[in-house]
């Protein structure tokens, strides 16, 4: 029995850690206003974004809400037109709408791994509520803390990656989990998705991503925290 609330205490915080990861990038990745705000600091060869893309800022905002909603599921295409530069066009090419395809492919399964971890860690807290009660939150805590710390050292390692080379660590990212096709390699002259989230855009998400997901794993360690205290000290 022991043993059993022990593997439950584990899977509970496994779960929790990896929800709490990919809901960091959730947040991240969608945050609208983190899009206006680079937009309105980033520069594409000494011209803002928008006037870069050929359009304005309310074109910009409409540009990236309408590639948001695509990965989030509301709209069914990026089949879109706008006038840039003075002349309506199609705004994204084949090369673009197909890597989306497999870009939101990706989101879509880590956002179903998210809520499947949700319901693990739920699931887990549960029972180890009813089968130990009081004890729980201690379990929970000491287990927490240990899985943490395994997964600390995984975030130092992407930190590290990310300050000693950006570049390298962006490539190996997209051979790892774009493996069999190049489509993501596009260019500043020539494809407005690129032009949406230059490279220095995904590198200021990355960071963002980053301490975001550290402010959550630290609330979770102080909440789970507190409540061991409180529970040992009305013992």
């Amino acid at each position: 029995m022991i043993l059993k609330n022990r593997l439950f205490s584990y899977l509970f915080s496994i779960s929790l850690i990896l929800f709490l990861f990919l809901s960091g990038i959730d947040f991240c990745c969608f945050n609208r206003s983190f899009y206006n705000y680079q937009h309105e600091r980033i520069t594409i060869n000494g011209q803002r974004i928008s006037e870069y893309i050929g359009t304005d800022d309310e074109g910009l905002a409409e540009l990236t809400d309408f590639l948001l909603s695509y990965l989030e599921n509301r709209v069914d295409s990026l089949d879109m037109k706008m006038e840039l530069h003075g002349t309506t066009r199609e705004v994204f090419n084949q090369k673009e709408k197909t890597h989306m395809v497999d870009v939101k492919n990706l989101y879509l399964t880590a956002m179903s791994i998210r809520n499947i971890s949700l319901v693990l860690s739920l699931a887990s807290l549960i029972y180890l509520l009813i089968k130990e009660k009081a004890k729980s939150f201690s379990s929970l805590f000491y287990s927490f803390k240990k899985t943490l710390m395994a997964h600390g050292i995984v975030i130092v390692a992407i930190v590290t990656a990310v300050i000693a080379d950006f570049d390298s660590f962006w490539t190996t990212f997209h051979h790892i989990f774009f493996a069999g096709n190049d489509l993501w390699l596009l260019s500043l002259k020539t494809d407005v998705l690129i032009m949406i989230v230059p490279p220095e855009f995904f590198n200021n998400l990355l960071y963002f991503i980053i301490i975001t997901i550290i402010v959550f794993l630290l609330v979770a360690y102080l909440l789970l925290s507190t409540l061991d205290r409180k529970v040992a000290n009305r013992d």
